[in-house]
């Protein structure tokens, strides 16, 4: 008959087995806590200018042909597409670059004075269309903003000023087009970076 005998050695004392299931509960508990922190936070920002991060846009100083509209932009900004800044409560206006008018606040402005005069502000902004030099708004783009001919159209679009009639071309905003000849303003936006993400403060029923 044969007997068969065993000897555990222990490589770790008590004490440390101890202290290691201390730091394994306490990181435990630690991930717990952040992720119950991020179930409760508040689906909205308190406002988009106080959210680190937020894409920037402004209308230019400056006026610019059709021709001249990619460079009008300040460095870091681009000629920008509507559908880039289609939503603006999820932007914040560059008011340190941008074009403002008396009651713009931290926002564009609708309306710039001219001669005592309210002058729509205006500006030249990229469709997503192929190359065009016809007039239909959302298609015409001046030869994909090459051309500053007197006989060929480009994009403009605005913020309404006229708030009485309850509808605009898209979104909020109001289109329409101008000879590539004309003198305008440019909607410029921040060039892609890592944006912070959260949903717009005004939700709309479309």
């Amino acid at each position: 008959m044969f007997s068969i005998r065993f000897r555990i050695h222990a490589r770790y004392s008590v004490i440390q087995v101890f202290l290691a299931l201390a730091l394994l509960l306490l990181m435990l508990l630690t991930a717990l806590a952040a992720n119950r922190a991020r179930a409760i936070a508040p689906a909205f920002p308190s406002a988009p200018s106080a959210t680190p991060g937020v894409r920037q846009y402004y209308l230019s100083r400056t006026l610019a042909q059709a021709n001249e509209a990619c460079s009008a932009c300040a460095s870091g900004y681009h000629l920008a597409s509507v559908w880039e800044i289609a939503d603006p409560s999820a932007l914040k206006y560059d008011t340190s670059r941008g074009l403002s008018g008396p009651d713009s606040g931290g926002g564009p402005p609708t309306a710039i004075s001219f001669m005592g005069n309210p002058l729509t502000a205006r500006g030249w902004v990229r469709t997503g269309f192929s190359y065009s030099v016809s007039e239909p708004p959302g298609q015409a783009n001046c030869g994909n903003w090459l051309s500053n001919n007197g006989f060929y159209w480009g994009t403009t679009t605005n913020l309404p000023s006229n708030w009485t009639g309850g509808r605009q071309d898209i979104g909020v905003w109001d289109v329409g087009v101008s000879t590539c000849d004309t003198s305008l303003w440019v909607w410029c936006v921040q060039d892609d970076s890592i944006w912070r993400l959260f949903l717009p403060l005004t939700l709309r029923n479309f």
